[in-house]
């Protein structure tokens, strides 16, 4: 069951929502949550804020986002709590949950630091290289075939500025960062450079730099989704949403500049 706090944490995070009039069922929505350079959890990103609203006014329902770590999420979903954001897919999640529709496709880089720069372009060349990604993070279903097979994955802490550390201190390779918007390397090195590491407001990060793969590694579909055979109504009315505004142009527009 969700804890008195997880609940508190619920009802705040959707005040950050734009209010429209909602005739439908309020469903607890579970989302990854974000730890600052302290460990304290950063709000919900104001562009998500934005597409949740643009899918609760399209289907007429409420949503309740609740910020969790990311396995007890995952938790809370199969106990039938409610449905879950930001979901790839994997061989063991498919036995489990139900998806929705993708909402985005993902390309998944490789983040690097130090020199030589490796020249990482496929999966083969992540041959028993270790691997940081989020803990209870999937990268999609060929990600999922090779973790452990052709590399090592670590999985680390919510804390963003943890894995960066972890990188330069050489206790990984190299860790996986998804990025929706761009599609060179040049576009996300700048990002990761100039927009999210400055982002953290760590000194300790921001004298180093962190070079990207060519090429992105991996390429996942993030869906929302729920335990199976609950909440089926829920995910056909998103599912809707995503087709519809995929016909009509509106859902493109509603996920411009999400990073």
């Amino acid at each position: 069951m969700l804890t008195r706090r997880s609940l508190l944490q619920g009802l705040l995070f959707s005040c950050a929502l734009p209010s429209f009039a909602h005739t439908g069922q309020t469903v607890r929505l579970f989302l990854q949550e974000s730890l600052d350079s302290r460990g304290r959890q950063l709000p919900i990103d104001p562009k998500l804020a934005q597409i949740l609203s643009y899918i609760e006014h399209e289907s007429g329902m409420r949503f309740e986002p609740i910020l969790l770590p990311w396995k007890r999420a995952q938790t809370e979903t199969l106990q039938g709590n409610g449905i879950i954001y930001g979901f790839s897919k994997s061989e063991e999640r498919l036995q489990k949950y139900d998806y929705s529709k993708a909402l985005i496709t993902e390309r998944v880089w490789a983040i690097t630091y130090g020199n030589p720069k490796p020249n990482f372009n496929t999966v083969e060349d992540l041959r028993g290289k270790i691997v940081s990604i989020g803990r209870g993070f999937s990268h999609g279903l060929e990600f999922d075939r090779a973790k452990n097979v052709i590399f090592t994955v670590e999985e680390d802490s919510a804390t963003s500025t943890a894995r960066f550390k972890k990188l330069i201190a050489k206790r990984s390779d190299l860790m996986l960062w998804p990025i929706r918007q761009f599609t060179q390397s040049q576009e996300v090195e700048a990002y990761i450079n100039q927009t999210l590491i400055p982002s953290f407001e760590d000194p300790t990060l921001a004298k180093h730099h962190f070079d990207i793969s060519a090429k992105p590694l991996f390429f996942d579909t993030v869906h929302f989704a729920s335990a199976k055979g609950q909440f089926q109504h829920i995910i056909k009315k998103i599912d809707a949403v995503i087709l519809r505004g995929s016909k009509n142009g509106s859902l493109e527009k509603a996920l411009k500049d999400y990073h």
